[in-house]
This record gives structure tokens, C-alpha cells and sequence, in this order.
């Protein structure tokens, strides 16, 4: 015998009998206050954890400033107060009874965080790369400190010009002629005097580097004239390659010299290149013309 059946009960059991057994209830929507009242929680519980997280990777007598660090290095949490510990960390490195090796390891991990000026990060880094010793620790300290300074080339090959210059023992700075920049060219004729050292030391490595520095010099230069072209020509941003197309077409048909195309200069090309005179001042730039060509080549693709 037959028992009645209401009509939503009569469909979950259909929906069981074909094997499915979650019955699919939709969920209220949230109403726009509601949404807003969870917004400003989680952004308060944001808030919060930043402050949290950096105080105790600022707090060297926290037991989990390590992990505070870890953390603040995973969110990216840019804060002022590390600025006065890697400053404290790292003067201290000039004072033998306050040579802290993990101190100076947190120190270094901080510097992404802080706040401080590009120059004065590698002026710090590179006064306490100076006071590594040779021991294992220090070493490995050392290299960390190096791959510091690697990002601040400029600073960096600044810093070692002047250093040896003014030092006669200049050991301690040789291993740091490799990172190139601005001052590197500056240090060349420094390192020849030492290439005729009569420390065998001191000569086998500048002769060995002075090599490699000069194509990197060279190279260096070469970037700088090509940014400098760049910059005059406002092609900046553009393909390399369509601003040397751009350049070829226009050297061809540019007859008084100018670097731009005039009418009367671009009638005789095959095809009239007036849509790239985007300031429509009559004449076309290399610039123009190459930004006309690569948005051309973009819609083709």
C-alpha cells in the first residue's frame, strides 16, 4: 500500500533512488551590511596581525622573532622600526666584543623591510663585509653580506674605489672588484698599480680580474650610451627592433638629416606613413614611427 507523498519529500527520494545523496539547498545571500560588517573585520584582523607581526620581528628579546621575520619577509611588511636594528646590528660589527654573527643574520634578512636609503643600506653592509674574519661562520656570513651588495652595484663599486685607494692592504676589498658599476671604470687604473704588486697575492688577482672588468666596463658604457639615445629619441618602452627599423626607413628617405620625415621626404614611399604623425606636427619622428609600427604588429597577431 501506497503511502502520499508531499511533493518536495517525493523528489528527494528520486533524487536518492538516482544515486545522488547531498540534496542541494541554496544558502541565503548575504546582505550588503552584512558583507560590510566581514569586510571591516577582516581588515581590522589585518591591521592587527601587521602590527603584531612586525613589533615582534623588531623585538630581539622575543622568542619568536624569527618566525616573526619569516612572516613579515612572506607579507612584506615595510617598517621603520627595522631600520634602527640592522643600524644597531651592523655599527656594532666595528666593536669586537659586539660581533654578533645570528644578530647580523637577522639584520640582513630585515633589509628588504626597512626604510632605509639605497646608499646608507650599502655603506652598512659593506663597513661589516670589512670586519668578517676567516672563520667558517664569518664566511658564510660574508657571502650573505656579498649578495647584498650585489644589488646596489653603483653604491657598491663607489664604495670599493675609495677603499682602495686609501689602503695599502687592500686584500680585504679585492673580492668585491667584481660587482660593476658606475665607479668600476674609475677603479681600472687603481687595480693596474696592484697587477704590478710585489704581494704575489695581491697581483695574480687584480691581473686576473682587470680582464673581466673591462668588457663589463665596456658593456656598462655601452648600455648607458644606448638608454642616453633612448632617452633623446623617446623611444623609451618601445622594441629595440622596431625603433632600428624605424631608424633604417627614415636614415633612407630623411634627406636634410634631421632624423624626421617630412611630406616631401616620405611621398616617395611605398606607403604613406602620415598616420604615425600622432602629434600632427607635420613631421615624423623616429619615435612615432616606431610606436606606429609596433601597434600595427600587435593588431596583426
Amino acid at each position: 500500500m501506497f503511502r502520499s507523498m508531499s511533493i518536495p519529500t517525493l523528489s528527494i527520494a528520486l533524487l536518492v533512488g538516482a544515486g545522488h545523496c547531498v540534496a542541494q539547498v541554496p544558502e541565503p545571500a548575504s546582505s550588503p551590511e552584512e558583507a560590510t560588517a566581514a569586510t571591516s573585520v577582516v581588515d581590522a584582523v589585518e591591521k592587527d596581525y601587521r602590527e603584531l607581526i612586525c613589533a615582534r620581528a623588531a623585538d630581539a628579546s622575543d622568542p619568536n622573532q624569527d618566525q616573526a621575520i619569516d612572516l613579515a619577509l612572506r607579507q612584506r611588511y615595510v617598517d621603520a622600526r627595522f631600520d634602527a636594528i640592522i643600524r644597531q646590528s651592523m655599527q656594532n660589527a666595528s666593536r669586537p666584543e659586539r660581533w654578533n654573527v645570528e644578530e647580523l643574520s637577522r639584520a640582513i634578512k630585515l633589509l628588504p623591510l626597512c626604510t632605509l636609503p639605497s646608499q646608507e643600506q650599502a655603506e652598512l653592509v659593506f663597513e661589516c663585509y670589512l670586519e668578517c674574519e676567516d672563520s667558517k661562520t664569518d664566511s658564510r656570513l660574508q657571502n650573505q653580506l656579498k649578495q647584498v651588495l650585489r644589488r646596489h652595484p653603483d653604491s657598491t663599486s663607489r664604495l670599493v674605489n675609495e677603499r682602495l685607494r686609501q689602503t695599502d692592504d687592500p686584500k680585504s676589498v679585492l673580492p668585491l672588484v667584481d660587482i660593476v658599476g658606475s665607479s668600476t671604470e674609475a677603479t681600472l687604473p687603481r687595480l693596474m698599480e696592484l697587477a704590478k704588486s710585489d704581494d704575489p697575492e695581491v697581483a695574480v688577482w687584480a691581473m686576473n680580474w682587470i680582464p673581466s672588468l673591462m668588457e663589463q666596463v665596456r658593456k656598462l658604457n655601452q648600455q648607458s650610451r644606448q638608454l642616453a639615445e633612448q632617452k633623446k629619441l623617446g623611444v623609451d618602452g618601445l622594441d629595440s627592433k622596431m625603433v632600428a627599423y624605424a631608424k633604417r626607413i627614415i636614415g633612407r628617405y630623411d634627406t636634410d638629416g634631421d632624423q624626421e620625415l617630412t611630406p616631401a621626404e616620405y611621398e616617395k614611399m611605398l606607403q604613406s606613413p602620415a598616420v604615425a604623425d600622432a602629434d600632427e606636427n607635420g613631421r615624423i619622428s623616429i619615435a612615432e614611427y616606431a610606436a606606429w609600427l609596433q601597434a600595427r604588429s600587435r593588431r596583426q597577431e
